[in-house]
């Protein structure tokens, strides 16, 4: 039986569509994901990428560390990276300027670089002891630097009272600390085990300490985000689907393994950091600020953060309906 004309033509269009579909499904997509530092503050990222979620996805991912935060939202503003990994503050300061950017996905429920350490034989009790004394920081205008400058600012200290060092780098702050030239560092929590470790620092604020993060910030709220430019998003919907469906396999594989487990998978990322302090800081992570119920942004949370954001003079009240949880949260179909 011969069959006819149209029939012929439609079963060979179905089969070139299909494999057409099938061949744009199975390439896969050149990603660039920009972050502030090698830390395991940003756990998710480097088990992501070590453990080959990103490429598993679908996607050829190039990590670029730029240092700090700022940096790394410079790159993504001006098309160098596809995403970035960082503060959520970033997000408000960029649509401010007229790109507007969205948050996808948070690791975590405090910022866990909101820890100020001081030199240990410094004698300082407060934080308002820090009263006009050099205060290092990877860059003012990192996410690190609003939350520093809000704890400095709740202890009583006018923004003219905090002399700020930019020292571009974990381990440039560690070096000014060793050296003395900074009575302050806002630390990450491996830096602060490495500190307490060898002895030459203690914290005068530990954001592991629930009490006083709350009395401070008012409670859990997302801190470490993954973002983008929503124009992008829109454009390219499924690069980002595939970003997000990659942090939830890091987020599964970080709550099912051991902090020694999970620091030798990372070690080789970030920067010279010892296995052990890796360890210390991990398992306080686990415990404390990675977030226990999955990376999705609830508005409850996005409600503490948005007011946060606004007594520290990164939101006016007038826009708290432009920048409210619709606009600034995207869920790009990962979370299903």
């Amino acid at each position: 039986m011969r069959l006819p004309l149209s029939v012929i033509f439609s079963a060979c269009f179905f089969s070139v569509a299909t494999m057409a579909a099938f061949r744009v499904q199975a390439e896969d997509m050149p990603v660039t994901i920009a972050a502030g530092v090698r830390d395991p503050i940003y756990t998710h990222l480097y088990v992501a990428y070590k453990n080959g979620y990103l490429k598993e996805q679908g996607l050829e991912p190039k990590l670029v560390i730029t240092g700090s935060g700022s940096r790394a939202a410079q790159l993504m503003v001006t098309g160098q990276a596809d995403a970035t990994i960082g503060n959520p503050e970033h997000v408000l300061v960029i649509s401010n300027e007229g790109r507007a950017t969205v948050m996808l996905a948070a690791f975590d429920q405090r910022n866990t670089f909101g820890n100020i350490l001081v030199n240990s034989d410094s004698g300082l009790k407060e934080l308002s002891d820090l009263k006009n004394k050099p205060i290092g920081i990877t860059a003012t205008g990192g996410g690190a630097y609003y939350y520093a400058r809000f704890l400095f600012q709740h202890s009583g200290l006018a923004p003219s009272e905090i002399k700020w060092i930019n020292l571009g780098s974990v381990a440039n702050l560690e070096g000014a600390m060793r050296s003395k030239r900074v009575s302050a560092v806002v630390a990450s929590l491996s830096m602060v085990e490495t500190a307490k470790t060898q002895k030459y620092g203690y914290t005068l604020f530990d954001s592991r300490d629930t009490d006083a993060w709350n009395k401070v910030f008012g409670g859990p709220m997302p801190s470490s985000v993954v973002y983008a430019l929503a124009d992008n998003v829109k454009k390219k919907p499924e690069l980002y689907r595939r970003v997000v469906k990659a942090m939830i396999q890091a987020d599964d594989f970080i709550k099912k393994n051991s902090a020694e487990t999970i620091a030798e998978a990372i070690v080789s990322e970030m920067g010279g950091q010892s296995v052990p302090s890796l360890v210390h800081a991990i398992d306080a992570y686990k415990k404390t600020y990675w977030r226990p119920s999955g990376l999705k942004i609830e508005e409850p949370e996005y409600k503490r953060w948005q007011q946060f954001a606004m007594d520290n003079e990164l939101l006016s009240k007038q826009d708290l309906d432009k920048y409210g949880y619709a606009n600034l949260v995207k869920d790009v179909g990962a979370f299903q």
